[in-house]
């Protein structure tokens, strides 16, 4: 085989652009502290690079859902918190303006306090986020959710939506509650049922806002008052109770009879006693009972005391508050006015407290979204490091490995150049 001059200097040359490009590499790697540059220098490396880069763009996209959802969180429940307090100071005015020792003048005082915070609790449930969106509006971000209209009334503009958002792959928060769920619909009475009182009784009846015994059988029942039947002087009133249908209930001796043929049919009522258990309606699921005198006179003309126990209805808070001040300020000029007077305010006082309830229960649930937040992101944080640890080992550099072998290198490319020059130094003519 021939080798000619020209085949010795390309081979060297050859060598020594192996050489320059291996160390070209090295130093870039160096350079850029990656020791894949391109797919081709490790194929599945740079796949598995990509799939890792791409979970770890999510997971820090469920890090920062995790800090709005914290943020909005935290917002809405320290409005909440103001609306908790604003209504448990209302509590302790309904309890007080409930004394006899209280005088029309007095509760005139207190109800422009109410009236007060029945504002701060108008602005608080108009909160709005770091957005600038309304907190409690739904859907309805932009739409300012309450208004007063002047008369008593207040509208709502949102709508009964929820937003959410992912915090993680298989986690998704809520990221408030509307302002329908929160302020307005919210049972009356003790949540189940609500008792009250005729406005045209005269006596001086008060009924117990009552509890729910046993299983309450949803229905409108009513009260009412007879005479006493047994001839007896200054004998106790009776009473009987109706359904819905107004058919008898109790005594249960002319169950199923009307209203009207108990009444003018001479029957015997239930003798009134005044505190006792409302005899039949415990056996319904409701627990009540009546202190004072009701009135029950044959007239003419005719004056029957009756109590209604209903099914609760929907109230938002703002409508209990009114009440409040509208019972503070209605009349209490006699015995009957006092009668309604403290009817009205047992009403307020236990439609308060299903207002009350219902702001810890959105509070409770806001710290469980809360919770479930914090938890998730330690768990992305976690799972970031992870994957990042992960890319690391993938394609980042060993710099003591790459120094070591970029000082071979050079060492080789300075070998292969000072051949290259000692061969071309050579010539035959020296040698004759």
């Amino acid at each position: 085989m021939r080798v000619s001059t020209s085949l010795l200097a390309k081979v060297a040359l050859d060598t020594m652009l192996d050489q320059q490009k291996m160390l070209s590499e090295t130093q870039l790697q160096i350079s850029t502290g990656r020791k894949i540059l391109s797919p081709s220098d490790d194929p599945y490396g740079s796949a598995r690079s990509l799939d890792l880069v791409q979970t770890i763009h999510v997971n820090e996209q469920y890090i920062a859902n995790s800090g709005q959802a914290q943020n909005r969180l935290i917002l809405e429940e320290g409005a909440l918190e103001g609306v908790g307090n604003a209504l448990q100071r209302v509590r302790e005015l309904m309890v007080a303006a409930n004394s006899d020792s209280q005088t029309p003048e007095s509760r005139e005082f207190i109800s422009k306090e109410i009236v007060q915070v029945l504002e701060q609790v108008l602005a608080l449930s108009n909160s709005v986020d770091s957005n600038g969106e309304f907190i409690f509006a739904g859907y309805q971000g932009k739409t300012k959710p309450f208004e007063a209209t002047g008369t008593g009334t207040f509208n709502y503009f949102g709508d009964d939506g929820q937003r959410y958002l992912k915090v993680g792959s298989a986690t998704t928060i809520a990221l408030g509650d509307s302002g329908e769920h929160t302020f307005l619909n919210i049972k009356n009475g003790n949540g189940t049922f609500q008792t009250r009182e005729n406005a045209a009784n005269q006596g001086t009846g008060i009924i117990d806002p009552g509890t729910v015994f046993g299983t309450y059988v949803a229905d409108n029942y009513k009260v009412g008052f007879i005479p006493s039947t047994s001839g007896v002087f200054n004998a106790p009133v009776e009473y009987y109770v109706l359904d819905g249908q107004n058919n008898i209930i109790v005594p249960a001796a002319q169950a199923g009879i009307t209203e009207a043929a108990f009444t003018g049919g001479g029957f015997s009522g239930i003798p009134y006693e005044e505190g006792a258990v409302i005899q039949g309606l415990d056996q319904l699921g409701v627990k009540t009972s009546i202190s004072g005198a009701p009135t029950a006179e044959t007239g003419p003309p005719l004056r029957q005391d009756t109590f209604a126990i209903t099914p609760s209805n929907n109230q938002s808070i703002f409508a209990s508050v009114q009440n409040f001040v509208n019972t503070l300020l209605s009349p209490q000029n006699g015995s009957a006015d006092l009668a309604h007077f403290h009817n009205a305010m047992n009403r307020a006082i236990v439609d308060m407290d299903e207002g009350i309830g219902r702001i810890l229960e959105v509070r409770s649930n806001i710290g469980a979204r809360l919770n479930t937040v914090d938890k998730q992101l330690e768990i992305n944080e976690s799972f970031t490091l992870q994957l990042n640890a992960t890319l690391s080992e993938i394609q980042d550099l060993d710099y003591a490995e790459a120094i070591t072998r970029l000082n071979g290198q050079l060492m080789g490319l300075e070998a292969a150049q000072n051949s290259y020059s000692r061969i071309q130094g050579l010539s035959l003519f020296d040698y004759l």
